[in-house]
C-alpha cells in the first residue's frame, strides 16, 4: 500500500499576514525554527482529530492513532500526551521498531523489571509474567493515573502487544498508540479498537490550505504562491516530507526570504534523513524491481507497452502492489508513474552516469520503434540528450518544445547539442535566445552578432535584429534604434520591415512617454495589416491606456477582455503583454471585479509555469489590481513575485514596475523602512530611466514618506508625479497623484485641476477620484457618503473607507453624534477588507475633528520623530509657530506632550 500519500490539489490561501522582520535561520535538528528552537512542527488542520484524542484521554478510554507514514501521528499523540501530563497523569512512553520485534517484550523492556537470573523469563508461566510486568508498570506511576504511549505499535512483539492489551482491558492504564495504515499489527493491538478498549482516530493527508498554513506557521511569514504550490505538489499532503523538503531547501539556500515573503529560488532536493526514510519505504527490492523503478524514474510517464518491452512483468506487478508505482488511464493508453515524486529524487541519486545513459538510450529506442516520437518530441529529445544518438533535427525540435514550455535551461542544452550534431541557424538562434532569457546579455549579444553575419534571408536578419534589440533593452535598458533602422532599410519583405519599425516605438515610449509613443505608433498601424506588428500595438495600447483613452485602447487590443482573450501558455511574451493591457484597461476604468475574475483565472493557469514572462506579467497586473482594491498585502505578494520572475529572466528593466508596486504596498501597511529598502533595490537596478514608470515610482516614494510621517516630502513627490504625468500624457498617473494629494490634506489645491483632467479619462474610477476631491474640498459630508458608495460599488474599498472617514470627521465637527457613529462603523467595515492598510485619512479621524490642518500636520510629523526645526523647515514656518501648533494640539487632544502624540493620533475607525 502506498504510504506516502496521494495527489491532493487545492487552492492556496490568500489571507493577509503580518510582514516578518528578516531573521537568521538556525539550522539543525529535525525542525528549523526561526525563533524558538522547538524540535517538532506545530499541529495544524487537525482540530477534529485533536478533539477526539482529548475526549478519549480525558475519559481514560485511550486511543489508537492510525495513518500513513509521515502524516503526523506521533506529533498528534505527543500533543495529547502533554495534555494528559498537565492533567496530572503519569507517563510511560516506548517506541516499537523492527529490531525490537524479534525480542520478547523488546519494545517495553525499559519499563519492566530486570529478569532475576538464569532463564526465568522462559520458564515462568506466561500469565504470571504478564501480571508481574503489568504490576511493575502500574507501581512506577506511584498512585497517579497512568498513560502508556507506544509509538509504531504495529511493530510490537506479541508479548509487548499482549501486555499493552491487558493494561487497557483491566483499565489499569490509559493506552495511547500509533499504528501505520496498511501494516499488519499484532492481534492484541488490533483488539484495542475492535474490542472498544480505545478509540481509533484516523489521520489523513493535509490539503493544500493546511500545507500553506503549516508553512506560514513554521517560517513565520507568508510564502510565495508558486513556491507553496511547488511544495504542496512535491509533498503530496505529507507533513514529514514537507518538513524535510523545507529543511533541505533552507540548508541549500534554495528557500529564501525576500522583502518579507518566502520563495523558492532553487531546486528541491531530499535531505539525508528523507533519503533514509524513503530507502526504508522502498524496502528490500529485487534486482529486477530496482531496474524497473529506475526505468520509471528516468522515463515517467511511461506507457505500459513501452515499459513491458524493457522491464520484467512480475517486477512491475510487484512494485504496483507495494505502492511504489501507479498506473493511470490516458485515453486508450495506460501510463505508469512513480507513486510519489520523492521516490524519484532518491532513486535518481543511486543511478550512475553510465547507467543513466544506458537506460535513457534504451527508452529512446523503444519510443522511436513504437512511433512515440510523434507524440512527445520533448521527452524523446531529452532522453537522447542523456543517452546519445539523437539527430540534429530531433534535438532542435525538442529545444523549440522546451522553449514553448518556458524551460529555457533545457532549451539551451538541447539547442547546443543540436549544434554539435550539425544544426545551423535555427539551433544557434534558440541557444542565443535561451541565454537571453536566462539573463546572460553579453553572451547572447556575442552569439547574435555572429548570427547577424550569417543571416541570409529577411526573416533571419529581422529575427536576429529584434532579439538583439530586446536583449539590449530589457536586460540593460538600452534602446539601440540604429540597429533596427539599419536592418529595416535593406528589407524587401514589408512584413518584417514594419515589425522592425514597430519595435522602434518601444524605445520612444520608454524615453518620451505615452503621448509621443501614440504619435509615432499611429504612423505604422493604419497601414494595411498584412501581418502582426505586436510591438506597435503593444505600445499604442498601453500608451492609450495611460492617456486615459481606455475605449480606444480596448478597440486597439482587439478581442474582448474575457477568458477567450487569454493567450495559450506557449504564446510569446508580446501576446501576454497585450493580454496584460486588456486587464489594465479594466482596472483603470474602475471595472475591478471584472479584472479580478479575468486575472485570477489566468493566474491559476500560469502559476505552475517556471520563470516565465507570462506569469510575471499576470502577477504584475494582479498587484496593480490589488492596490486599487485596497489590498496592499496581496499586492505586495504578487508584485514581489513579478519582480523576482523578471529578475530570474534577467530583465531588470521590466522589473522596475513591480518593484514600484511592491514598495507602495509596503508603505500602505505602514512598513516605511521595508518599503524604502524595496525602492532602494529598484534604484540599484542601474538601468536607464523608464519614463512611463516614473509617475508610479514618484507616488511610491510619496507614500513611503507619508508612512514615515514626512508629509511635506510626500506632497512634494505627489505634486512632481502629477506634473510629470500631465507633461508626458500619463493622465492615469496624474489623476492618481492628484487624488493622493487630496488624501494628504490638499484637496482644495487640486480639486479644479483634477476635475478638468478627468474629462479626458474614460471609465468610472477617475470621475470617482474627482468627486472625492471636490467633496473633501467643499467639506460636504453628504457628497462624501455618495462617493464612498461609488468607490465601494467599484470594489475600491480603501478609497471608500477614507471617504467614510472624512465624512465622519465632518459629522463629528458638526456635533452629529449618531450620524458620526454610523459613518465610523461603515468606515471600519470597509477597512476590515483592506489587509491592515494605514493611511492618514484613516489614522487621524478623531484628531482631524479637533485640530486645524496646520496643527494636524505638525502633530503627525512630531509623532514620527521629526524635530521642531525639521518641521519648521519643511512647512516654511518659524520654530516658534511649530511650538505653538504643538502646544495647541496637546491641549485639544488632552495629552501631556510629544511622547503621547503617536498614541493619540493612532485611532482608526472601530465598529
Amino acid at each position: 500500500m502506498h504510504t506516502f500519500g496521494h495527489d491532493r490539489r487545492g487552492s492556496v490561501l490568500s489571507s493577509p499576514y503580518r510582514f516578518p522582520q528578516r531573521r537568521t535561520v538556525r539550522l539543525g535538528g529535525a525542525y528549523t525554527d526561526l525563533d524558538s528552537g522547538v524540535d517538532r512542527w506545530p499541529v495544524v488542520a487537525r482540530s477534529n482529530e485533536l478533539r477526539q484524542l482529548t475526549a478519549a484521554l480525558l475519559a481514560r478510554r485511550g486511543a489508537v492513532i492510525s495513518g500513513a507514514a509521515g502524516v503526523g501521528k506521533t506529533t498528534l499523540a505527543v500533543t495529547g500526551m502533554e495534555l494528559a501530563e498537565r492533567r496530572g497523569m503519569s507517563m510511560a512512553r516506548a517506541t516499537a521498531t523492527r529490531a525490537s520485534r524479534s525480542l520478547p517484550f523488546g519494545a517495553l523492556a525499559w519499563m519492566l523489571p530486570a529478569d532475576p537470573g538464569d532463564d526465568r523469563l522462559s520458564r515462568e508461566d506466561h500469565g504470571d509474567l504478564l501480571r508481574r510486568y503489568g504490576q511493575a508498570v502500574i507501581d512506577a506511576a506511584k498512585g497517579r493515573p497512568l498513560l502508556v504511549f507506544v509509538d509504531d505499535a504495529h511493530l510490537l512483539d506479541d508479548g509487548s502487544a499482549t501486555l499493552l492489551h491487558q493494561l487497557a482491558l483491566s483499565r489499569a492504564a490509559t493506552v495511547l498508540a500509533t499504528v501505520r495504515s496498511g501494516e499488519r499489527a499484532p492481534d492484541a493491538v488490533v483488539a484495542l479498537w475492535k474490542d472498544a478498549l480505545a478509540d481509533r482516530i484516523e489521520v489523513g493527508l493535509l490539503d493544500a490550505a493546511a500545507i500553506e498554513e503549516l508553512l506560514v506557521s513554521v517560517l513565520r511569514g507568508p510564502v510565495d504562491d508558486a513556491s507553496a504550490r511547488q511544495l504542496i505538489d512535491r509533498c503530496r499532503g505529507n507533513p514529514l516530507i514537507l518538513r524535510e523538503l523545507v529543511i533541505g531547501a533552507l540548508e541549500a539556500g534554495a528557500l529564501v526570504e525576500d522583502g518579507g515573503l518566502w520563495r523558492l529560488e532553487g531546486d528541491l532536493r531530499p535531505t539525508a534523513r528523507l533519503v533514509e526514510l524513503v530507502v526504508l519505504r522502498l524496502g528490500d527490492l529485487t534486482g529486477p524491481e530496482r531496474a524497473t523503478l529506475e526505468l520509471v524514474t528516468l522515463g515517467e510517464p511511461l506507457e505500459q507497452d513501452e515499459l513491458a518491452q524493457l522491464a520484467d512483468p512480475a517486477s512491475v506487478d510487484a512494485l504496483e502492489q507495494k505502492g511504489l508505482i501507479t498506473s493511470r488511464p490516458d485515453g486508450r493508453r495506460v501510463q505508469v508513474w512513480l507513486a510519489h515524486p520523492v521516490y524519484g529524487d532518491v532513486i535518481r541519486v543511486g543511478i550512475s552516469a553510465i547507467r543513466e545513459q544506458r537506460i535513457a538510450r534504451s527508452l529512446a529506442e523503444v519510443i522511436e520503434a513504437a512511433g512515440g516520437h510523434r507524440k512527445d518530441n520533448l521527452r524523446l529529445a531529452s532522453l537522447r540528450l542523456t543517452g546519445g544518438g539523437g539527430s540534429a533535427e530531433l534535438l532542435l525540435v525538442g529545444a523549440v518544445a522546451a522553449r514553448t514550455r518556458h524551460d529555457h535551461s533545457l532549451a539551451e542544452r538541447l539547442a547546443r547539442a543540436a549544434i554539435e550534431e550539425g544544426a545551423g541557424f535555427a539551433a544557434r538562434y534558440v541557444a542565443a535566445e535561451a541565454a537571453h532569457y536566462q539573463g546572460r546579455p553579453e553572451q547572447a549579444e556575442r552569439e547574435l552578432a555572429a548570427l547577424a553575419g550569417d543571416a541570409v534571408s529577411d526573416s533571419e536578419r529581422a529575427r536576429v535584429a529584434l532579439l538583439r534589440f530586446d536583449n539590449a533593452f530589457f536586460l540593460r535598458g538600452r534602446a539601440d534604434l540604429r540597429l533596427l533602422d539599419d536592418v529595416a532599410e535593406g528589407m524587401t519583405d514589408s512584413l518584417w520591415r514594419d515589425e522592425l519599425l514597430s519595435r522602434r516605438v518601444v524605445g520612444t515610449a520608454a524615453s518620451r512617454g505615452p503621448r509621443a509613443a501614440v504619435e509615432e505608433a499611429s504612423t505604422l498601424l493604419p497601414r494595411p495589416d498584412t501581418g502582426a506588428r505586436n510591438a506597435a500595438r503593444m505600445v499604442m495600447a498601453y500608451s492609450l491606456i495611460r492617456l486615459g483613452r481606455l475605449t480606444a485602447a480596448t478597440e486597439q487590443l482587439g478581442p474582448s477582455a474575457d477568458s477567450a482573450a487569454i493567450p495559450a501558455l506557449d504564446e510569446p511574451w508580446d501576446r501576454w503583454a497585450l493580454f496584460g493591457y486588456r486587464a489594465a484597461a479594466l482596472i483603470y476604468g474602475g471595472r475591478l471585479r471584472e479584472a479580478e475574475q479575468l486575472l485570477t483565472h489566468t493566474y491559476d493557469l500560469v502559476i505552475d509555469q517556471p520563470a516565465s514572462q507570462a506569469r510575471a506579467i499576470v502577477a504584475r497586473w494582479l498587484a496593480v489590481l490589488h492596490l486599487e482594491q485596497g489590498r496592499p498585502i496581496s499586492a505586495f505578494r504578487r508584485a514581489s513575485e513579478s519582480y523576482t520572475l523578471f529578475r530570474q529572466l534577467g530583465q531588470p528593466y521590466t522589473s522596475r514596475w513591480p518593484y514600484g508596486h511592491a514598495a507602495l504596498a509596503l508603505a500602505l501597511v505602514g512598513q516605511a523602512d521595508r518599503a524604502a529598502e524595496t525602492l532602494a533595490a529598484h534604484d540599484a537596478l542601474d538601468v536607464a530611466p523608464l519614463v512611463p514608470n516614473e509617475t508610479d515610482i514618484l507616488q511610491a516614494r510619496a507614500w513611503i514618506a507619508s508612512a514615515a510621517g514626512d508629509l511635506p516630502a510626500a506632497r512634494a513627490q505627489l505634486e512632481e508625479a502629477a506634473e510629470l504625468g500631465e507633461q508626458i500624457g500619463d493622465l492615469i498617473g496624474a489623476s492618481s497623484a492628484l487624488h493622493g494629494l487630496a488624501r494628504l490634506g490638499r484637496a482644495g489645491h487640486v480639486a479644479a485641476r483634477l476635475t478638468a483632467l478627468v474629462d479626458d479619462i474614460d471609465g468610472n474610477l477617475a470621475p470617482a477620484r474627482a468627486a472625492y476631491v471636490v467633496a473633501v474640498a467643499a467639506a460636504d459630508s453628504t457628497a462624501l457618503d455618495q462617493v464612498a458608495t461609488e468607490f465601494e460599488n467599484l470594489g475600491a474599498n480603501l478609497y471608500a473607507a477614507e471617504a467614510r472617514a472624512d465624512a465622519a470627521v465632518l459629522l463629528r465637527r458638526a456635533g452629529m453624534t449618531r450620524q458620526t457613529a454610523a459613518a465610523e462603523q461603515k468606515a471600519a467595515r470597509l477597512l476590515s477588507r483592506c489587509e491592515g492598510a494605514v493611511t492618514p485619512p484613516l489614522q487621524t479621524m478623531t484628531a482631524r475633528a479637533r485640530l486645524t490642518p496646520g496643527e494636524l500636520d505638525t502633530a503627525v510629523q512630531a509623532a514620527a520623530g521629526r524635530t521642531n526645526k525639521q518641521i519648521a523647515g519643511d512647512m516654511q514656518l518659524s520654530v516658534r509657530t511649530v511650538e505653538s501648533h504643538l502646544q495647541r494640539a496637546y491641549e485639544k487632544l488632552g495629552i501631556a506632550g510629544r511622547h503621547d502624540l503617536a498614541e493619540a493620533l493612532r485611532n482608526q475607525p472601530t465598529a
